[in-house]
């Protein structure tokens, strides 16, 4: 055999079994099984955990393996698989997913997106009237979905917009994208007098910019 496995054995099993993960190998059999047969029988399964190990080497490469991780406000906030709901502990830093862990990272996503778009919105609704009143702003419909190449924008018809995946950044970040946003109202250009609307009411705006172009990636 060319590969390296971990034995695990249990009285209440019957059958032998293999399972292939990021992990390793992992052999599952009963108790008192004769190991000279067990290897031999592992041996026929050479080719099959070659190609599964290659499998999770491709994931593992492509950045297709589950998260673990992820953050919210600025803050890691550890994935808890295969839960009744799905929920953002706040206080433990915990994101509650009722995906397996062993499931596809798409499957993952889907459901942080859905969490991050709730969440996302409770702290825009909270934020956007005291900007809004401030710098003289308004928009019409309020929008917030995962968009690959954008953070937020203000279109000609009032629609304000925002990624979901801002909610991973924190939260003195995201009220510079809010002032960002609000500020195309009177300015839809990014030319001098914009960026005047936005250093009066965000003066640390380029902090917040470099910010969002070191920091933050998509999850």
């Amino acid at each position: 055999m060319n590969f390296n496995y971990q034995l695990k054995l249990s009285r209440r099993r019957k059958t032998v079994a293999i399972t292939v993960k990021r992990q390793g190998v992992v052999v599952h059999a009963p108790y008192g099984i004769c190991h000279k047969w067990l290897n031999a029988w592992l041996e026929t399964k050479q080719e099959w955990v070659e190609k599964k190990l290659a499998i999770v080497a491709k994931k593992r490469e492509l950045g297709l393996e589950p998260l673990k991780s992820v953050n919210v406000y600025g803050e890691s906030y550890k994935l808890i698989f295969d839960s009744e709901s799905r929920f953002i502990d706040h206080m433990n830093k915990c994101i509650y997913l009722t995906a397996f862990s062993e499931g596809s990272k798409d499957s993952h996503i889907d459901e942080l997106n859905q969490l991050f778009q709730v969440e996302l919105t409770n702290y825009l609704q909270g934020r956007l009237p005291y900007f809004q009143t401030c710098m003289g702003s308004k928009y019409k419909v309020l929008k917030v979905r995962f968009y690959k190449r954008r953070w937020g924008s203000l279109s000609s018809k009032g629609v304000l917009a925002f990624n979901s995946a801002l909610l991973g950044a924190p939260k003195w970040v995201i009220d510079y994208v809010i002032v960002h946003e609000l500020a195309h109202y009177h300015v839809m250009a990014h030319n001098h007098a914009f960026w005047q609307i936005v250093a009066r009411f965000y003066p640390e705006f380029e902090k917040a910019k470099n910010y969002l172009k070191n920091e933050m990636h998509h999850i």
